[in-house]
């Protein structure tokens, strides 16, 4: 790999919106316990499946400030 393409990794780095630090970690969502319950509420049984909806996003969280998006 040429040092030009070892460059440009550098600039494509994740950092935190709200502090900058490149310390974040990137995980999934999983089920959301608040839109299960609230699924089950207004829907019944079935309404559990509101929990599931966008499960697969990954979401960001700064080691440094806690920040999550």
């Amino acid at each position: 790999m040429s040092e030009e393409n070892e460059n440009n990794f550098d600039d494509e780095k994740i950092r935190c919106p709200k502090c900058s630090s490149e310390q974040v970690q990137v995980g999934k969502k999983g089920f959301d316990n608040t839109k299960g319950i609230c699924g089950f509420a207004l829907c019944g049984p079935l309404g559990l499946l509101a929990g599931q909806q966008g499960a697969k996003d990954l979401q960001r969280t700064c080691m440094k400030c806690g920040h999550s998006w």
